[in-house]
């Protein structure tokens, strides 16, 4: 259950590991994909480490050391970060998931009823849950962190 969720918190890293360790060593990651934006497709590549840790008490983080990623417009407008951040996700008794990410990350939101795909770049400390299947129960809360629409910085 926490590998499937991994990617769908990228939510949060971008990039989850693809292993599930407790104390492995970051792999390293050098992909390119695409991803929604609204009206259009961005481009996203990525190129660091990444790892997910089990944690006691039915939780896990997802790490990011040296994580670095460029993201294309249909332009060609490009931003790059380093995104290092760190994804700690709690499951509930109910079998959804509580994702605060600290630090820099992007997170890859996917179209729901309510909202466009998009990609955002937060910082600080921002917050939202997932269903159990991974679909999007709320969107971003900020405890003092910032969230910014890159897919807007890239038109």
């Amino acid at each position: 259950m926490k590998r499937r969720v991994a990617p769908l918190v990228l939510a949060a890293v971008l990039l989850a590991g693809t292993g599930t360790a407790a104390a492995a060593p970051p792999e390293p990651i050098d992909v390119t994909f695409i991803w929604p934006c609204s009206g259009f497709n961005a481009t996203l590549t990525a190129t660091g480490k990444s790892a997910t840790i089990s944690l006691p008490g039915d939780r896990f983080k997802i790490i990011a050391p040296d994580q670095k990623v460029t993201i294309t417009g249909k332009s060609g407008e490009t931003v790059s970060y380093v995104i290092t951040g760190v994804t700690h996700v709690q499951v509930q008794p109910d079998g959804s998931y509580a994702v605060t990410a600290t630090g820099l990350n992007v997170v890859l939101v996917p179209k729901t009823k309510s909202h466009p795909a998009g990609l955002f770049l937060t910082s600080g400390t921002v917050s939202w849950t997932l269903n159990p299947d991974g679909s999007e129960r709320t969107f971003f809360s900020s405890q003092g962190g910032q969230v910014t629409d890159v897919c807007a910085l890239i038109k």
